[in-house]
């Protein structure tokens, strides 16, 4: 997959606040092999944004829109909506509404297969609600959030053992609290979700969706080295084995990820990464193996 991007945008003060605009393009361009031939598919998108933010004494004003043409599918618009309220000093309260477009990617679309999922050409973009209610503070040392949110998506992407295909309608509903906090030259940063992510038709929990999920992130710097460790818990899951007609249940996971990064120069910084610490086999698709641990040696130069 092959994507190229430009944007362009202006920003003007205005009162207590600002306005900004601009526009984008974007471009996508597959290469697909099949068993006897290879198909180059393209598709351009180009978008038009406007937004605004304003300061009124404790209460902030925020509204946003796009216009997008999609090569594809056409024109469609999206917008959002938000506000939020310093009733206390160091604590606030927020409320946002908005709508959504997704297109499905080319590698759904017309990607060759891949995990034993093949791709759909017939799929429908998502088109989507959104509400979310906010409560954050800073008590004590913890700086904290904690939201509820409802997402209603039309035509939702997933997919099962042969395709990519549309969930005619669902609703995901959540709450996350997320906290931050430091001990001395650690970072803390704990992130906690539960969601009920639902088929409309059938009111059953979406496959491969967890509803609990656990997050957890220290990171700090011992002289010029720095370092970060991360806990990810994912609760149960199901899925369905097509092979014997039957729903699974693919039980909870705990994974460990440790990093470090060194600055060799002042331009020059070097980072390696362990994924899966413990090597633990696990699927996140029913059948399919995960990788295992994983090593990552990466680089960034800066002038």
């Amino acid at each position: 997959m092959e994507q190229r991007y430009i944007q362009w945008g202006n920003n003007v003060v205005v009162g207590h606040g600002a306005v900004s605009g601009g526009v984008d393009w974007k471009q996508e361009k597959l290469k697909s092999s099949g068993t006897t031939s290879t198909d180059v598919y393209k598709r351009d998108t180009t978008g038009l944004y406007l937004t605004g933010q304003q300061q009124i004494d404790s209460v902030t004003l925020e509204a946003s829109g796009r216009e997008d043409h999609d090569e594809q599918f056409g024109w469609h618009g999206t917008w959002q909506t938000a506000a939020g309220w310093e009733f206390i000093d160091g604590y606030r309260t927020t409320l946002s509404y908005g709508t959504g477009f997704l297109a499905p990617s080319l590698g759904q679309q017309y990607g060759a297969e891949r995990f034993g999922i093949a791709s759909n050409p017939n799929l429908k973009p998502e088109e989507s609600k959104q509400w979310e209610a906010g409560l954050e503070g800073l008590t004590g040392p913890v700086d904290w959030r904690l939201s509820a949110y409802r997402y209603e998506i039309q035509n939702l992407i997933d997919y099962d053992n042969n395709a990519y295909y549309n969930v005619k309608s669902a609703t995901i509903k959540g709450l996350e609290w997320t906290g931050n906090i430091t001990t001395g030259p650690v970072e803390h940063h704990l992130t906690l979700q539960y969601v009920d992510p639902r088929d409309d038709e059938t009111n059953k929990i979406l496959y491969r969706r967890a509803k609990q999920q656990v997050k957890y992130e220290l990171n700090g710097q011992v002289y010029d080295l720095g370092w970060d460790v991360t806990y990810h818990y994912i609760g149960k899951r199901y899925d369905y084995d097509y092979d014997n007609s039957r729903t699974v249940n693919m039980g909870g996971l705990s994974l460990w990820d440790v990093g470090l990064s060194y600055p060799v120069t002042s331009h020059l910084t070097v980072r390696g990464k362990i994924a899966n610490l413990f090597d633990k086999d696990y699927e996140t698709v029913y059948g399919y193996q995960s990788a295992g641990r994983e090593y990552t040696l990466s680089g960034s130069y800066t002038f």
